[in-house]
């Protein structure tokens, strides 16, 4: 088993060194720009640079494979050594940490690349193949090391950051679609030659997560082991719903990744075995990967942690404040004022200025208002035509009466704030309506 295992972080290996060139010359063909004689020197010795590291940590991992065997037996000697009345709180214990880890990777991603944020299921399974691969192996004498968890999941937050924060750019190929969604998604599609670099980093990243929870999964697996299946499943559905409770609180409280890893980081290093070797792999690694979260990456963007995405508030080329939602364009503030417009030339102000033309203290902008309402209330309506065409009438009529109630409250209160001198005091009016 362990030498599967080795085979795949192999992989992840090779891949991840290849990752970097290739989205960059993925970028590069894209945007038609000429690769020099100089880039493309220095392409071909990252290449040779890159398979001499692969065959270098290939051997390395083959020396390695007997200590890693021994480690593990060290594992399970100690979890099969643990007191039977500790064992119901470990079984609780081990289950929420793989739920909260599970959730915290997946909220993670969606913070790095964008497609993660959309696709969140894709984090889901590569965490559901790594736990069940574990509770699959569980009762292999020869397991996975609890140890290698943390290393892990160090690299995976080491080489995510740098891809997306030490070398490349928002227009670059890692941050593009690999699908054909940018009309909803509004995120830019990747182009032919951009998708394998996506591709390779979609494997990368399954690769490693999958990796880093099979010995999480196996943890849980042993400890299950020595109680009754009916008393060991219910123990870990209690301690799979206090992670899921726990995962709940802490982005109630909008804290960082930092903090739910360093708990998740403190609970590993609770199952692992008090050997020398483990603990310091563990602390070692667990310090890594909180450096590479807390890092300032970007310390113009103040980064705010939602309970549901990451909000990135910084300044734009005016001054004024730009706000992104999971690293992509969300709203941007603009001085739409009388005497801003008047007096720039900027094409960006031009361009939107018209959506900011409601003076409501004159009587023509609210009058325009209003008929902007009515457009969006027959566009509304007219979408929600899924009756018998014998009751279109009616229901279109109670559709659009419906709209209007719901309206009429922001209208009259943009009314008044416009009395009070605002230029712009109605920027949205949001429009419901009963089917």
């Amino acid at each position: 088993m362990i030498r599967a295992f080795c085979n795949l972080v192999v992989v992840a290996f090779f891949g991840s060194l290849a990752l970097p060139p290739l989205a960059i010359l993925s970028t590069v063909v894209t945007t038609g720009k000429q690769m020099s004689s100089g880039m493309l020197h220095a392409t071909e010795l990252y290449g040779a640079f890159a398979l001499v590291m692969a065959f270098v940590f290939h051997r390395l991992v083959r020396t390695l494979e007997p200590h890693l065997q021994k480690e593990s037996r060290n594992q399970a000697a100690f979890l099969e050594g643990m007191p039977d009345s500790y064992l119901a709180v470990a079984i609780v214990a081990s289950a929420a940490l793989s739920l909260l880890l599970e959730l915290a990777i997946i909220r993670w991603h969606g913070t790095v690349f964008e497609f993660f944020a959309f696709y969140k299921n894709y984090g889901l399974l590569a965490c559901f193949a790594g736990l069940g691969l574990g509770y699959a192996l569980s009762r292999n004498e020869s397991g996975i090391p609890l140890s290698l968890t943390l290393p892990l999941l160090a690299w995976q937050f080491v080489l995510l950051i740098l891809l997306r924060f030490g070398l490349l750019g928002p227009s670059s190929s890692l941050a593009t679609m690999p699908f054909r969604e940018q009309l909803s998604m509004g995120v830019q599609a990747a182009t032919p030659a951009q998708i394998g670099a996506v591709y390779l980093l979609l494997v990368v990243v399954f690769l490693l997560t999958a990796l880093a929870f099979i010995p999480v999964g196996q943890l849980c697996g042993k400890l299950m082991e020595r109680k009754s299946q009916l008393s060991a499943y219910g123990l870990n559905l209690i301690g799979s719903l206090l992670g899921v409770l726990l995962m709940f609180f802490l982005s109630y409280l909008w804290t960082p990744p930092i903090v739910w890893f360093g708990l998740c980081l403190v609970m590993l290093l609770f199952f692992l075995a008090r050997t020398p070797k483990m603990l310091l792999v563990g602390v070692s690694s667990g310090a890594l990967a909180m450096t590479a979260l807390a890092w300032p990456v970007n310390p113009l963007w103040n980064k705010v942690y939602s309970p549901y995405q990451l909000l990135e508030m910084g300044y734009g080329y005016n001054g004024l404040m730009f706000i992104r939602a999971a690293g992509h364009y969300y709203q941007r503030v603009h001085n739409l004022s009388e005497a801003a417009v008047q007096s720039t030339s900027d094409p960006e102000l031009q361009r939107v200025v018209h959506y900011g033309d409601l003076n409501l203290t004159h009587l023509s902008g609210r009058n325009t208002l209003i008929r902007r309402v009515g457009f969006a209330v027959n566009d509304l309506c007219a979408m929600n035509q899924s009756w018998r065409p014998l009751e279109t009438a009616i229901a279109v009529r109670r559709c659009s009466r419906s709209a209007w109630d719901s309206a009429n409250p922001q209208i009259t209160a943009a009314f008044a704030s416009g009395t009070l001198g605002n230029y712009v005091a109605a920027a949205a009016v949001t429009i419901s309506a009963v089917r």
